[in-house]
């Protein structure tokens, strides 16, 4: 019997990630490169302060960014392990930080004079040794808010260390979005993380980011780089959305749909349709010609356009 070998598929595989009802994505691809942009800062200036502090040149990185349930971040904590609390009074929220312990433990060995480079063992620290790495974590914090102030202004009104996470008592059961640095020792790695509660994160972005962001790019642009930036947006395409109607069906009512099948909509025939501005509805139309070519006539302005939306 001839065996003949599988045939290669042609082009480029690609493959079906699945997605996760129970813990949906939060935030738009969007705002993740905004928050990815704003930790590589963060990223640069912690590889400055342990540079510094152990004495000896580390590498770091941002990993990723992943997502988590409250429960589910705090239950992925290794014991022990240096967690700080950072309460954040404006938005109501708490940032917390975490590092293994024998890290924390070998930065407080360099300080004291140490010359190794290895890591030590993994235990609780003590209240001398607390006080050692709180001085580091206040130059932490400092950088945090360093790397988000083109964005967002905020202050950190307390800090309080735990070494359990037993005794984390969260004041947001919100789902967290966790930034994960990589710390690169030479022969060893480890990863820290940064956490901020999903209430906290969404406030800053819909107040403040996109439009403090932009305002500080227009501030700084002058003369033929100003005027270039507005004919640039004055050109910049805008997808607009006529809705004829919506509807639900089953899905078994789906599977059998045939050619010829009309779908009863909602919409009524004499009221005018939304009009949709990138996905938002902000006006009111009635379908028409012009030219020999569909048309909407607008009818109402339901809500004002901000250029920060579109950009």
């Amino acid at each position: 019997m001839e065996m003949r070998a599988p045939k290669k598929p042609l082009g480029k595989v690609k493959y079906v990630e699945s997605y996760d009802f129970r813990q949906p994505k939060l935030f738009s691809k969007e705002i993740m490169r905004t928050l990815r942009t704003i930790h590589d800062v963060l990223s640069r200036n912690l590889n400055r302060i342990f540079s510094s502090t152990l004495r000896y040149k580390v590498e770091i990185s941002l990993s990723k960014i992943v997502q988590f349930s409250s429960h589910d971040f705090v239950q992925n904590i290794e014991n022990p392990s240096a967690i700080y609390l950072l309460k954040v009074n404006e938005m109501g929220g708490e940032i917390i930080i975490v590092m293994p312990a024998e890290f924390c433990i070998h930065l407080i060995e360099r300080q004291s004079g140490g010359q190794g480079k290895s890591l030590s063992e993994k235990r609780k620290l003590t209240i001398i040794e607390e006080k050692i790495v709180n001085r580091v974590v206040r130059h932490i914090n400092a950088e945090i808010i360093s790397a988000w102030e083109p964005y967002m202004d905020f202050q950190i009104d307390s800090m309080i260390y735990e070494s359990k996470t037993e005794n984390l008592h969260l004041t947001s059961v919100d789902p967290t979005i966790i930034v994960k640095f990589k710390i690169d020792l030479g022969e060893q790695q480890l990863e820290i993380g940064v956490s901020y509660p999903y209430s906290l994160l969404k406030k800053a972005m819909s107040d403040t980011i996109m439009k403090k962001g932009m305002k500080s790019r227009l501030e700084r642009l002058q003369g033929e780089e100003l005027e270039a930036y507005k004919r640039t947006l004055e050109k910049a395409t805008v997808r607009i959305q006529p809705l004829l109607g919506t509807t639900k069906l089953t899905l078994k009512e789906i599977i059998n749909l045939k050619e010829g099948d009309a779908l009863p909509l909602k919409q009524k025939s004499e009221d005018p349709l939304e009009i949709r501005v990138n996905g938002t509805t902000k006006m009111k139309g009635y379908p028409g010609l012009k030219q020999g070519r569909r048309a909407i006539k607008v009818f109402e302005i339901l809500e004002e356009i901000n250029e920060t939306e579109l950009v």
